[in-house]
């Protein structure tokens, strides 16, 4: 069959497009499949390199950034206790109080546990009431500058403070420029430390550490037991606190010894057997009084294990934990 010219034409067309067709899909596609893959190669090589070349960057200030981290972290830790056992709480407590003048006889201990630990900062509420309100517009304070959130005074200057965060302030003053550090005045110092403090109670920041409380009864003067309380919460050791804290402003003249000499109103001096007025009696500095109190101890386990922790002059052995028995692989 002879075909004629168009036709031979037309034949030779559609031969050549499958032959393009064909070789598109056999060589011209996996070419550009193959070109996407090399890309993502390339890409995936380009950020590996990048995170290596950052780590390689990281190893130049790693070691003086430890030793920062781990100089920072023991100034903290030594603020706390090392997670105390059971015994090496009763020590710790005897101790405490035999420094202060006191002794017990029974300690209940409360086993190791967590606390979180937040600040809080007091705002007062303005009350105002009408007199109040007249004896302020009475007063004249159209000469007085007002003072906004943020600023202060220092001296006839105005400063401004701004948190940035829990461990860093920025004063600066009106011009603009920051103070330097070096270069505060106690007032400055007073209201940073107020700044962060106010700015972690505001951003609920907290950390936990371990807790271990001591019950225990102690009889004493009156003067003593104050004397004790404020040494509790002195920042002169490892951080301690109480649960609750009460102060007699009487008490049972049953408790009182028989000869305790009283005075009654009239200034008449009996003994306690003698008196025949109210049952309760004014609490004074010499009144032996009896309280229960709940001693706890706050701790953060030290990187590097204490063999002993000083408590009021007391060295108090902390590293006596039982050892972990391994059984041997032949039992």
């Amino acid at each position: 069959m002879k075909l004629n010219k168009i036709e031979k034409i037309f034949v030779i067309v559609v031969i050549l497009g499958l032959i393009l067709v064909g070789g598109f899909f056999l060589f011209v596609m996996p070419c550009f499949t193959n070109i996407e893959n090399a890309n993502k190669t390339r890409d995936a090589a380009i950020s590996e390199r990048e995170q290596l070349n950052s780590r390689l960057a990281r190893l130049e200030t790693i070691d003086a950034d430890i030793a920062s981290t781990q100089k920072t972290a023991e100034t903290l830790e030594g603020s706390f206790f090392p997670d105390l056992t059971t015994y090496e709480t009763v020590e710790s407590t005897l101790a405490f109080l035999k420094a202060a003048g006191f002794e017990t006889h029974t300690i209940n201990v409360v086993p190791l546990a967590t606390r979180d630990l937040s600040l809080e900062f007091f705002k007062s509420t303005d009350i105002n009431y009408s007199l109040k309100t007249l004896a302020k517009g009475a007063k004249d304070t159209s000469d007085e500058e007002q003072i906004v959130e943020g600023e202060f005074k220092d001296g006839s200057k105005k400063y401004f403070i701004s948190v940035n965060s829990l461990t860093q302030a920025v004063i600066t003053d009106e011009n603009g420029e920051e103070i330097p550090v070096n270069k505060y005045s106690d007032t400055m110092k007073k209201l940073y430390n107020l700044a962060i403090c106010k700015y972690a109670a505001a951003n609920s920041k907290k950390q936990t550490v371990g807790v271990v409380q001591a019950t225990f009864e102690i009889t004493g003067k009156n003067s003593d037991y104050i004397e004790l309380i404020d040494r509790i919460y002195s920042s002169d050791h490892r951080a301690m606190m109480t649960s609750e804290v009460k102060f007699p402003m009487t008490i049972d003249a049953s408790k009182l010894d028989k000869d305790t000499i009283l005075v009654n109103e009239s200034g008449y001096a009996t003994t306690n057997e003698e008196s025949t007025e109210a049952s309760e009696v004014i609490v004074e500095d010499d009144t032996v009084v009896t309280e229960t109190l709940t001693l706890i101890f706050l701790s953060v386990e030290p990187m590097d294990a204490l063999k002993t922790v000083d408590v009021e002059g007391t060295d108090i052995v902390v590293d006596q934990r039982p050892a972990v028995y391994l059984p041997d692989v032949n039992e």
